[in-house]
């Protein structure tokens, strides 16, 4: 058989080069795709690092949030245990000078009254420390809700990336080379590199998303951790505060038995609460004012719009409210002998005797206008109706609403308490019309 030249051989010289090019491509894809492969591990692990650090600066800012969203509370807190600290120095200092000489019943009777204001203070830090303690209570079960999530995640992405791992050490050798031999031509070699490449990002993601998940669970344990020794400094001050709560009430029934029947206390107390009214005429003055002040036609503020809402006129519900208390009356409106003192007072309001912490409702809608303390009154609230109608409320032991809150008819506003009274539990209740003083009784159904 004769000698065959390159002419006459199959192969021609086109083709040499076209396998020389797909042997110098497949090598560099081939050292490509494994450069990638390993400088990407190192990568990792400088993007792990990087969304760690990342994710303590987020956590850090989740925390100050957090704070500031409860600021307005604090300051309210940081207010009222200021006004604590004041009153309970006032009381030790009448204390250790009781222990050196008899004090007069008249300063006994104005260390009863600051006993009375320190009570009802403490009453509303401890309300304040109760919704405080329910907040942390809400987040600290959503944070561990959270953190059982964020685990449950993680588990799964590392089980992913092992399992990942796992067949890219065993198999991706040999398969880039079964790919490379089998393949036709440049193009499907091309094809399965593009597959990779796919398959590389989303590996690239779940780790990335891994670390950014292990970040976050830190984040969400250093968050719940705060919030426990938090809670548990709260409820300790919560305990703390009751006990002081028993042990003032205790001294305040200790001192009023001393004086209650004194004649010069009583009498004390009667102009106690003749400058109580002073001021209550005062706060309902300043209000009709400005009532008066504003255009014809324009109220306050637009009243919400609520189921049920009337649209009567408070002047007409004569005899037909409701009683702000249950209980009984233990002292009419207008002139009163005091059976002790056998002097006749001006009653502005009914007395209604009720058990301690009996429901106080407000006996038709309208406008909280004002929340006071008076001496010998305790707690205030002043509601608005309309048209120049006004209802007091006082010797409240809780209050339960706040200031240009619009309330309905019905609506628990506070609590019967002693607070400023000398006979236990009661309730005050007055109406106005204007500047004038009304009988509560023609009002009540």
């Amino acid at each position: 058989m004769p000698f065959k030249t390159r002419e006459n051989i199959a192969i021609r010289p086109e083709t040499f080069k076209i396998f020389g090019t797909m042997a110098l491509v497949a090598k560099l894809l081939y050292c490509r795709f494994f450069s990638i492969a390993f400088l990407s591990a190192n990568c990792y692990l400088c993007r792990m690092l990087f969304f760690r650090k990342r994710h303590i600066c987020a956590a850090w800012l989740l925390v100050f949030a957090h704070f500031d969203a409860n600021g307005r509370e604090m300051e309210l807190d940081a207010a009222q245990r200021q006004e604590l600290g004041e009153l309970r120095k006032e009381i030790a200092k009448f204390e250790k000078e009781l222990s050196k000489s008899k004090q007069q019943e008249a300063e006994i009777l104005s260390h009863i009254s600051t006993l009375d204001r320190e009570i009802d203070v403490t009453k509303g830090y401890l309300n304040s420390l109760t919704r405080d303690v329910r907040t942390r209570e809400r987040q600290i079960k959503n944070g561990r809700n959270d953190i059982v999530m964020t685990s449950a995640e993680i588990d799964r992405l590392q089980k992913l990336l092992k399992d990942r791992i796992v067949h890219f050490y065993k198999h991706s050798r040999t398969a880039f080379l079964e790919t490379l031999f089998a393949s036709t031509s440049l193009s499907q070699v091309q094809v399965w590199t593009r597959y990779q490449k796919i398959i590389y990002q989303n590996d690239k993601r779940n780790i990335e998303s891994l670390a950014s998940k292990k970040a976050h669970l830190e984040q969400e344990e250093d968050l719940l951790n705060m919030q426990l020794t938090s809670q548990e400094r709260k409820l300790n001050e919560l305990e703390q505060e009751k006990k002081q709560l028993v042990e003032s009430r205790d001294k305040r029934d200790v001192y009023l038995k001393k004086i209650q029947n004194d004649n010069a206390v009583i009498s004390q107390r009667l102009k106690d609460v003749q400058e109580a009214e002073r001021q209550i005429l005062g706060l309902i003055a300043r209000a009709e004012e400005d009532r008066l002040s504003r255009s014809p036609g324009t109220s306050r503020q637009a009243a919400p719009v609520l189921p049920g809402r009337k649209t009567r006129k408070f002047a007409g519900l004569k005899g037909k409210l409701i009683w702000p208390a249950q209980g009984s009356v233990i002292s009419h409106f207008g002139k009163q002998k005091h059976p002790q003192l056998k002097t006749v007072t001006e009653n502005l309001g009914i007395e209604i005797k009720a058990n301690l912490g009996t429901p106080v409702k407000s006996v038709d809608e309208g406008w909280v206008q004002a929340i006071t303390w008076q001496r010998g009154r305790g707690n205030i609230i002043i509601i608005s109706h309309d048209d120049g109608f006004y209802t007091v409320y006082t010797h409240l032991a809780e209050i339960l609403v706040e200031t240009n809150q619009f309330v309905q008819e019905g609506q628990v506003i506070g609590t019967v308490g002693d607070s400023g009274s000398l006979n236990g539990p009661v309730l005050h209740f007055q109406i106005w019309e204007n500047t004038q003083n009304l009988n509560p009784e023609d009002w009540l159904a």
